[in-house]
């Protein structure tokens, strides 16, 4: 049973109800895996990033606490930890000050890079030198594989971004680490009162991939889209870097790691035992209760 945490609840979710579930629209316009490649001389080669050429496994139960666990983040910037003198801070900068002594955070996150550049500048190589059995290994990436044209950055969601998470998931196991998937948190871009997902497709490939590979999701977008529903456009933007509709500041990275902290509690994972409680000194509250509406 695959475990998503986008609620109060930390119900499971049956895989095959999740698959079922995913909105067809969001998959509908982008190249099935197994289809034919034109590239000008053959029409007939195959999708040199075909997920289902990675074997990720079927994940089990996440580890036991050992004496230090450390919790691995490769992501975007929206996780990355940022000069002082920059505005924009990543909840994974300050998610260690939610966990007591036995824990570390080791945000790997860079920003500007996508599930594929991140691997192909080498920073997830790094990552790898560094995870050990038990360790976590949580995996955010979305904003920059949206990038159409950019070859190094563009993935596509039903094929090469499913791929690369996929190869995260495959890696981090064989180094007997616990993934973890994390969908992007949303864009502050309201359409009157509401937020849409400017993610859907990749939204949808996450909640798939992790149905496929057995791996739990935490539900950033629909945490985050919640929450800046609840808040409306003007109360939001005190919570991102001046004028972005992207990066979080401090209060706003706070807000968030909080919710990253909510979805461990719901996924049952033995870490919540070394959570700080508040974990942030009041913004859980609000941040918790906007996370407990909607998911994909």
């Amino acid at each position: 049973m695959l475990l998503v945490g986008c609620g109060s609840s930390g119900s499971g979710i049956d895989a095959g109800q999740l698959t079922d579930a995913l909105p067809d629209v969001a998959l509908a316009a982008v190249p099935d895996a197994s289809a034919s490649v034109d590239n000008g001389s053959t029409s007939d080669v195959r999708d040199p990033f075909d997920p289902s050429q990675v074997d990720a496994g079927v994940g089990g139960p996440p580890p036991a606490l050992t004496t230090n666990v450390t919790i691995h983040i490769a992501g975007d910037s929206t996780a990355a930890i940022f000069p002082a003198t920059d505005p924009r801070v990543g909840w994974g900068a300050v998610l260690g000050n939610d966990f007591g002594p036995g824990v570390t955070v080791h945000d790997a996150a860079q920003s500007g890079r996508s599930s594929k550049s991140f691997i192909d500048e080498g920073f997830w190589s790094a990552v790898k030198t560094t995870i050990k059995p038990g360790d976590y290994v949580f995996i955010e990436f979305g904003h920059n594989d949206e990038k159409f044209g950019d070859t190094a950055r563009y993935t596509i969601p039903n094929t090469s971004y499913r791929y690369y998470l996929k190869t995260y998931i495959a890696e981090t196991r064989a180094l007997g680490g616990f993934a973890v998937l994390l969908t992007s948190i949303a864009r502050r871009q309201f359409s009157g009162a509401t937020v849409p997902d400017s993610h859907a497709a990749y939204t949808a490939a996450v909640l798939a991939v992790g149905a496929e590979t057995g791996t739990p999701v935490i539900d950033l977008q629909a945490k985050t889209n919640a929450w800046l529903t609840t808040l409306g456009s003007a109360a939001s933007a005190p919570y991102f870097a001046p004028g972005d509709t992207t990066h979080l500041n401090y209060l706003g990275a706070v807000a968030v790691a909080a919710m990253v902290v909510q979805g461990i509690r719901e996924l049952g994972f033995p870490l919540v035992q070394r959570v700080i409680d508040p974990v942030d000194g009041g913004v859980a509250g609000e941040a918790g209760a906007a996370g407990e509406t909607g998911s994909d």
